[in-house]
């Protein structure tokens, strides 16, 4: 991970932790999709990096309310990476046990942003 100061509330979730875990596995994997589908890679990047966006900026917000919607839209974006990740399997862009790892840290991602939706509920 990286060496930069660790002080914002984001730092102390767990959720934010795998979703950089799962951010990086997709950068990997979408370094391997050849040129006539890079419009996949672009969009799984954008997904995975928009889940570690918004778990930091939920976790940043100060009511609950805010703080649950930004973790609702984590979660979507989670699910949407998800889907990009079967899309590779499905159009043998990518070999699924190469792809299962993330899926997997994705996975955990949407169930503890399902816990700390209802925390702020």
């Amino acid at each position: 991970m990286s060496s930069l100061p660790q002080t914002f509330p984001h730092h102390r979730l767990d959720a934010y932790r795998v979703a950089l875990e799962a951010m990086v596995g997709v950068n990997v994997l979408a370094r391997g999709i050849p040129r006539g589908h890079r419009s996949i890679a672009d969009q799984m990047k954008r997904s995975s990096t928009a889940v570690v966006a918004l778990i930091a900026e939920g976790a940043n917000r100060r009511g609950a309310g805010e703080k649950r919607q930004r973790f609702t839209e984590a979660r979507g974006e989670a699910g949407e990476t998800a889907a990009w990740l079967e899309i590779l399997v499905v159009l043998e862009l990518a070999e699924e046990a190469h792809v299962a790892p993330t899926a997997h840290l994705l996975s955990r991602v949407a169930a503890m942003l399902t816990r700390l939706i209802q925390r702020n509920a």
